[in-house]
């Protein structure tokens, strides 16, 4: 199912944390799709970098492996003027 969704780029974007929760998912994976659709609002592509919170799910769910923006994402963020250390 899908958890979020965002045109690139965007004012807005909608998660769902019903798909999330009803798995038993942790909330820190909520914050992960909500900081991914934030990256799709703000016009970034899905990313090649497995552990990125742009990864692209391909229909999965690699929630558990992401662990923030890669450098690259990390700069275009910053550059658009979002503080990520």
């Amino acid at each position: 199912g899908i958890m979020g969704l965002s045109t690139t780029p965007s004012d807005a974007c909608i998660v769902s944390s019903n798909l999330i929760y009803k798995h038993g998912v942790k909330q820190d994976h909520l914050y992960k799709v909500v900081m991914h659709e934030v990256g799709h609002s703000n016009g970034l592509k899905h990313c090649p970098v497995k552990t990125c919170y742009l990864r692209d799910a391909k229909g999965g769910n690699p929630l558990r492996e992401e662990t923030g923006f890669c450098a690259s994402c990390k700069r275009s963020m910053n550059d658009k003027g979002w503080r990520f250390p």
